[in-house]
């Protein structure tokens, strides 16, 4: 029985489909900046999922009077924000990495990591010293913390892939005595 129209319905579409897909290869990941990204996007669900576990008092508080955290209610619009920022650290850190010497591309690595470690501070001190904040409860504190220590850790990757690298070598000199 075919519908008119829909000739992807029919076996033949099927057989054809599952052959195409036989021949084609798929590649593992395997590159370390991929590795990262997809370790950054899993990371950033399980945030997503702690950010979820708000307390009642936080869901009403943000649902009433805090209504500019509205964004965290929302699982898909939270995973997006906490893993944009992750890709945004990653493509600066990957460009500067590229493009940069290697003393530079360290010490902007460390500039960011650093900015993460005052993030990491200032959170925990706001979770500590904010009563309303205290009311959140502790698996919302822990998927920011795991935000700050995911941040940190894209930091030390680029840190530990720079040291890697080649040092720049420069083009002997033909006149140069030897």
């Amino acid at each position: 029985m075919t519908i008119t129209g829909a000739s992807f319905l029919e076996p033949q579409f099927f057989r054809l489909f599952l052959s195409s897909l036989q021949n084609t290869q798929v590649k593992p990941l395997r590159s370390p900046l991929s590795i990262l990204i997809v370790t950054q996007a899993l990371l950033c669900l399980l945030e997503t999922y702690l950010v979820s576990k708000i307390s009642f008092i936080g869901k009403v508080g943000i649902a009433i009077v805090h209504r500019e955290y509205s964004l965290l209610r929302s699982g898909w619009k939270t995973f997006l924000l906490l893993f944009s920022i992750q890709v945004v650290i990653i493509i600066i850190q990957s460009i500067i990495e590229k493009k940069s010497p290697k003393r530079l591309a360290t010490i902007v690595s460390a500039a960011i990591l650093l900015l993460g470690v005052i993030g990491l501070y200032v959170t925990f001190q706001d979770f500590l010293h904010t009563y309303t904040h205290r009311l959140l409860k502790e698996r919302f504190h822990a998927a920011f913390y795991l935000f700050w220590l995911s941040w940190t850790g894209t930091c030390l990757y680029f840190i530990v892939l720079l040291n890697k690298r080649k040092p720049e070598t420069f083009p002997l000199d033909p006149n140069m005595p030897i």
